[in-house]
C-alpha cells in the first residue's frame, strides 16, 4: 500500500511525453470473424471525429481501427501523448501542459469530439455544461441494452444528476480477509452496511477472541486519504456560490484512525512495520487488509494466498446506504459543442462493446470492462483454462467457484470513489496528515490547513 501511495501517481504520470501529439489512425483493418457489436445508426456522409486521450491504450487503438474498417465514411483522429519522458520532472510538466491545453480548448467551446476524462476536471466541465449528458442518448438508443453492462456502475458514476462520462473500465475498492480465521473467533461479521464505528467494535472482538498479529493493517496517512476521497461528495458543500470542504468530518476521520492505532486495531505499516518501503502480507497475519481489485490476476493472486480468500464490503457511513466502492477508469465524454454528437456516441458505444465481440482478456488496461458480456467471457475463458500465469510468471490454479464471488461483489458496488484532482488531493492529504500522526501538529491545525488547500483546489 505504501508503494501504491507513492508510486501509482508516478506510474500514471509516466505514460506521457510530448503533450498534444496527434496520431491519425486510418489504416483499414480486416473485419473480425467474430460477430461485431451492434451500434446506432450513423450518418452516411463523411465524418471526421477527433478523440483526445492522455494515454492511448492498445485496446482503444485496435478498436478504433476496427471501427473505421466497419464505417468507411468515418475517419478518427486520435490526439494522444507518447508514453515516456526523460525524467519525472518532464513527465509531470507535460502532464500539466496537456491538462492546461485541454482546459483552454474545452472552455473556449472548442476541443475534440470525444475526450478521456480521467485526469481532466470533469466536474468543472459538467458545471459549465461543456459535456453532453449521455443519459438522453442511453434512453433513446435502441442498440443500448442495459443488461449488457454493469449498470450499477453507470447508474452511480453521475455528476449533477447526469451521466457525463462513460467508464470503459472500473475497479473494486474493498477489504479482503481471512474468513476461516475470523470464523474461528466466533465474532459476528455483518459487512452489508457497516460503518467504521461498527468495524472498530467488530475489530475489538476479533482482537479479544483471536490470536492474529493484527486485525487490520494499512498506513494511517494512506487510510485517511482513502476515506477522504471515498466520502468526498459528502464532505463538500456549496456556500455563497463556492465549494467549501468540511474540516469537521475530516477531523473526525483523523481521530478515528488514531484511535484504531492506539487501541491496537490498526497495524500501521510505516510505523509498526519499522518504516520499511515494502511490506508483504506474509510478514504478519491480519484478519483484514485494504484491497483494490483491478484485474482477474490481482483477485486470483490474493484469493490464492492461504487464509485470505474472502471479499468484504468496505465500511462507510450508514447514510450512504449498503453496497461497495468502485473506481472508474478510461472514462470517455462527448464534447457538448461537437458537430458530430451522434457519430461520437456511435463510436463510444462501439468502444464499450468491442471487448465483448473480441472475447479476449485485457492484459494492458487495469480494470474490469464495463461490458458485462466481456467480463463473463473473460471469466469463462479463465475458468476453462484452469490456471492463470501472473506477470511474474507464477502459475495459479483457477476455477469457477473461485471467480463467482467476484462477479457478485462487483455487481453490488454502488459508491463511486471519485474526487476532483484526486491524485493531487491524495498526495497532499498523505503529506500533511503525517504531521498529526507523528505528533508534530494537532488534529485541528492539520484539518484547518487541509481545508484551506482543498478549498483552493475546488475553486481554482
Amino acid at each position: 500500500m505504501i508503494w501504491m501511495v507513492v508510486c501509482v501517481p508516478l506510474l500514471l504520470s509516466a505514460c506521457s511525453s510530448n503533450a498534444g501529439t496527434k496520431v491519425a489512425i486510418n489504416t483499414p483493418a480486416s473485419p473480425s470473424s467474430v460477430q461485431q457489436p451492434t451500434s446506432g445508426k450513423a450518418d452516411t456522409d463523411p465524418v471526421k471525429l477527433t478523440f483526445s486521450t492522455y494515454f492511448l491504450s492498445d485496446q482503444v487503438k485496435t478498436a478504433v481501427k476496427k471501427y473505421e474498417s466497419l464505417h468507411p465514411n468515418v475517419e478518427v483522429e486520435l490526439q494522444t501523448t507518447l508514453p515516456y519522458g526523460k525524467d519525472l520532472d518532464e513527465v509531470m510538466a507535460l502532464q500539466e501542459k496537456y491538462i492546461t491545453t485541454m482546459n483552454t480548448e474545452i472552455l473556449a467551446g472548442k476541443g475534440p469530439d470525444l475526450l478521456e476524462l480521467d485526469i481532466l476536471p470533469q466536474e468543472s466541465y459538467t458545471g459549465k455544461k461543456l459535456l453532453l449528458n449521455l443519459d438522453e442518448l442511453v434512453k433513446s438508443s435502441p442498440s443500448f441494452r442495459k443488461e449488457n453492462y454493469f449498470m450499477n456502475i453507470l447508474d452511480n458514476a453521475k455528476l449533477d444528476g447526469g451521466l457525463y462520462g462513460i467508464p470503459l473500465y472500473f475497479s473494486l475498492d474493498a477489504l479482503q480477509g481471512d474468513a476461516a480465521a475470523i470464523g474461528n473467533t466466533g465474532a459476528a461479521i455483518d459487512d452489508s452496511n457497516w460503518s467504521w464505528e461498527d468495524f472498530i467494535e467488530t475489530a475489538k472482538q476479533l482482537k479479544q477472541k483471536g490470536n492474529a498479529d493484527a486485525v487490520f493493517y494499512s498506513s494511517q496517512s494512506y487510510m485517511l486519504s482513502e476515506l477522504t476521497t471515498e466520502n468526498f461528495a459528502q464532505m463538500v458543500k456549496q456556500q455563497k456560490g463556492k465549494k467549501v470542504f468540511n474540516d469537521t468530518l475530516f477531523l473526525s476521520f483523523m481521530n478515528r484512525i488514531k484511535q484504531m492505532r492506539d487501541e491496537g486495531v490498526l497495524f500501521d505499516i510505516e510505523k509498526d512495520g519499522g518504516g520499511r518501503e515494502s511490506f508483504s502480507k506474509g510478514d504478519l497475519h491480519a484478519y483484514f487488509y485494504d484491497a483494490r481489485i483491478d484485474s482477474f490476476e490481482n483477485y486470483v493472486y490474493n484469493a490464492s494466498i492461504e487464509g485470505v480468500p474472502a471479499l468484504y464490503t468496505k465500511p462507510h457511513p450508514h447514510e450512504n446506504g449498503p453496497g461497495g466502492y468502485f473506481t472508474t477508469l478510461g472514462t470517455v465524454g462527448i464534447n457538448a459543442n461537437s458537430a458530430h454528437q451522434q457519430a461520437a456516441w456511435d463510436l463510444l458505444q462501439f468502444l464499450m462493446d468491442d471487448e465483448a465481440a473480441s472475447a479476449t482478456s485485457s492484459t494492458v488496461i487495469r480494470g474490469f470492462p464495463i461490458n458485462q458480456k466481456a467480463y463473463d467471457l473473460q471469466a469463462q475463458q479463465l475458468a476453462e483454462a484452469g490456471k492463470l500465469v501472473t506477470e511474474g510468471q507464477e502459475e495459479i490454479s483457477v476455477n469457477k467457484a473461485m471467480l463467482d464471488p467476484l462477479k457478485s461483489t462487483l455487481s453490488s458496488a454502488v459508491h463511486w470513489n471519485h474526487a476532483p484532482l484526486s491524485l493531487d488531493l491524495e498526495q497532499m492529504i498523505y503529506k500533511e496528515s503525517e504531521f498529526f500522526f507523528s505528533g508534530q501538529k494537532s488534529a485541528e491545525a492539520v484539518a484547518k490547513l487541509v481545508q484551506n488547500k482543498v478549498n483552493v483546489m475546488l475553486n481554482e
